[in-house]
């Protein structure tokens, strides 16, 4: 199943407690000009919208039997009582919504001001009430007469009387412990995630559960396990299990010690290698790999990357860039953006075909770009933006030293120049594609504009593509001269590969006009077409065909990795 949300953001996801094939969207914009209500009728096969606004909405929440939909966003409250076909604003409800709680037919609606209360809202709503708690709500639960709510930064809020008082619990965790997640789970238990700040991002970690409102607490590791919680809640035939949707994965759970993961969470892919038999696939928290991907066959819903029972660092573990060392070996080099305090960015090794890394260097910025010359692997190239700069290693990543930091804006890409002579680079920069020649020289600019990525034909280096902001360019002579390619106009390119016969593909994303999906091109970057099997998922990351020129792999915005057969 996949859902695309051109230019959008799904916030929140709910089924009907009578009718499981009817599961309804919460949309709210994200660099598009409208949001949504999304309903499908079949399970979450396929989703039409049965709402929009410019707004959008970030909660979307059903009553106990289905007879009532509420969806809030900035500008309100909307209930439809007829399944999503029609809408009726709530009058009086407060705007800029961030999360709704239901209790029987009474609404709560958490604001970045505090929580309200809106009475009998499933049938004739009375007028919403400001209740006597003072938080900008970022997580909002309610269970019967218990109600919590929490701001990540301001802590937990607990009533136990339906909203009418309220107190701030407190256990062994410390009173400036970031709190992103509070809830009740089907049992009744009060749950309150807390993080401790630290300048490493190795604070203590920890979920709280309380089985008698707030009284006592109990410590959980599941944390350290799952990562941070975003919901809980139960199968209506096994109430005693708890299912917990969290950022590795869902996963059910007795206690809160043991878990079991029974599905995997979309993730956005940055970048994409293959080392041997196995594809790794960089994330926000971390990168992995997986030798199923390049057999031909699958079985279905597979999804195992190698999860080992701990959930990754979500902190100063975002990886930018994958390579794979050329040769003998199964050698492979990341850039991960770390969190030193403030920005930096790490070379890593691995000698295992990334299933263990060694620390290499650190430098100041981030960085999306890593590339090994194909003709001496020791020589290693990473580019930086925030602090930009292009790093050059000659000993293959041991030590690296910086070239050009006082003209460069923001390195996006890099590309070996086999044309010219060693240590030549192309750079992507957000002004412009440059050409490097040598340390001691100056960077020369080929072009202006907001270049994402470029790429270097294997079979003709003088054929180089670089890709952007509306900008498709390619050159026959080594970049003495660039031409326009001719694509859909306006869409935003982030990266480009060669196949293992010339055709050319690209990646796009949201901008000003939606994402395109992959692109191809089959006559050199001339013109361009989307492919017309497209991932679920339209905004792509990173592109990569497989050594074998079999698989074509695309690493998207928010749905992980997919794969398409190329012969």
């Amino acid at each position: 199943m996949g859902l695309d949300l051109a230019a959008a953001n799904g916030r929140q996801i709910v089924a009907d407690p009578e009718d499981a094939d009817l599961v309804y969207v919460a949309v709210a914009p994200q660099g598009g000009d409208r949001g949504s209500v999304l309903r499908s009728r079949d399970a979450g096969r396929t989703f039409r919208a049965v709402l929009e606004t410019a707004a959008g909405f970030t909660s979307v929440v059903v009553s106990g039997r289905g007879e009532a939909v509420f969806a809030g966003g900035d500008d309100g409250v909307q209930v439809s009582t007829d399944h999503g076909a029609r809408w009726k604003v709530i009058e009086g409800a407060p705007k800029g919504v961030r999360q709704l709680g239901l209790d029987g037919r009474d609404l709560f609606v958490g604001t970045g001001s505090g929580v309200h209360l809106i009475e009998n809202a499933v049938g004739k709503p009375g007028a919403a009430k400001k209740l006597p708690v003072d938080v900008a709500v970022d997580s909002l639960s309610v269970g019967g007469k218990v109600v919590v709510a929490a701001g990540i930064f301001s802590g937990a809020f607990l009533s136990t009387d339906h909203g009418r008082t309220w107190r701030k619990p407190s256990g062994t965790w410390g009173a400036q412990d970031a709190v992103p997640f509070v809830g009740v789970a089907p049992s009744g238990d009060v749950q309150v995630q807390t993080i401790e700040g630290s300048p490493d991002g190795t604070g203590r970690k920890a979920l709280w559960v309380s089985r008698d409102l707030g009284r006592t607490w109990a410590e959980k590791p599941a944390t350290e396990k799952v990562d941070v919680y975003t919901e809980v809640g139960a199968f209506p035939d096994r109430p005693d299990v708890q299912v917990v949707a969290a950022s590795a994965g869902i996963f059910t759970t007795r206690n809160s010690v043991d878990f079991e993961r029974i599905g995997i969470p979309d993730t956005a892919v940055n970048a994409l290698t293959v080392s041997g038999s196995a594809l790794i696939a960089g994330t926000p928290t971390g990168s992995y790999r997986s030798t199923a991907p390049l057999r031909r066959t699958l079985r279905a819903g597979y999804q195992d990357w190698g999860w080992t029972g701990k959930v990754p660092d979500t902190i100063g573990n975002t990886i930018g860039s994958l390579e794979a060392v050329p040769g003998k070996g199964n050698g492979v080099l990341r850039t991960r953006n770390a969190y030193c305090p403030g920005d930096c960015f790490v070379v890593e090794r691995s000698a295992d075909g990334g299933s263990t890394w060694q620390h290499a260097a650190d430098f100041p910025g981030n960085s999306r770009s890593l590339v090994v010359d194909p003709r001496n692997p020791a020589n290693v190239y990473t580019g930086a933006y925030l602090a930009p700069a292009v790093y050059v290693s000659t000993d293959g990543g041991v030590s690296f030293t910086p070239r050009h930091d006082d003209v460069l804006t923001g390195v996006n890409d890099v590309a070996v120049d086999p044309t010219r002579p060693t240590g030549s680079l192309w750079i992507a920069d957000v002004r412009g594609l440059y050409l490097s020649t040598a340390a001691d020289l100056p960077i020369g600019k080929a072009f202006d504009g907001r270049v994402e990525a470029v790429a270097v034909d294997p079979a003709d280096p003088k054929h180089v593509v670089a890709v952007g902001d509306g900008l498709l360019k390619i050159s026959y002579d080594a970049g003495k001269s660039f031409a326009d390619g001719v694509g859909a106009p306006g869409l935003y390119y982030t990266s480009v590969t060669f196949g293992r016969h010339g055709e050319l593909f690209a990646g796009t994303r949201d901008w000003t006009v939606a994402a395109q999906g992959v692109q191809r091109s089959t006559d050199g970057g001339k013109h361009w077409k989307a492919l017309p099997t497209q991932p679920a998922d339209r905004e792509v990351r990173t592109v990569l065909v497989s050594p074998d020129g079999t698989w074509l792999f695309a690493g998207t915005m928010a749905s992980g990795v997919h794969r398409l057969a190329l012969r």
